[in-house]
């Protein structure tokens, strides 16, 4: 199935690989990228429900790119305990990503999880951005 959403400023199609709720991840074929779009109320279930997807997926299909876009969430009812508790970009660089763009969730709290992530993965190749375009144009360049 390919789509492409209506409100994204890019006007590649996009194939659906799972959907939820909470998520959907697509790949973006023009960028050759894994996009994942959160949305809505993301509690720590539904961080570990997409979060194993998406390493699913850089597993068997060895994407080396994410767009980790956070720009539809409402809130995040994760404890900074349960958010220190599950980390799994380790895994993703494990598995083979190379680079990671996280948009920042509007939220108050949206910062802060971020940076705890991205501090605790190690990896130099993850940048935090506030919008979508910046994010995008710094994925589509990296090397």
């Amino acid at each position: 199935m390919t789509s492409t959403p209506a409100n994204d400023r890019s006007a590649s199609a996009r194939t659906i690989l799972f959907e939820r709720p909470c998520l959907t991840l697509t790949y973006d074929e023009e960028n050759r990228w894994l996009h994942a779009q959160w949305r809505g109320y993301l509690t720590l279930d539904a961080v570990r429900e997409g979060s194993e997807e998406v390493l699913a997926l850089v597993r068997t299909k060895g994407y080396q790119r994410l767009l980790n876009d956070n720009t539809r969430v409402t809130e995040l009812g994760l404890s900074e305990e349960e958010q220190a508790g599950y980390q799994i970009m380790h895994l993703l660089f494990e598995a083979g990503l190379h680079y990671l763009a996280w948009i920042y969730a509007p939220v108050p709290q949206g910062r802060s999880y971020a940076e705890n992530s991205v501090a605790v993965a190690g990896w130099p190749l993850i940048l935090t951005f506030e919008e979508y375009g910046p994010a995008a144009e710094w994925l589509r360049h990296a090397p």
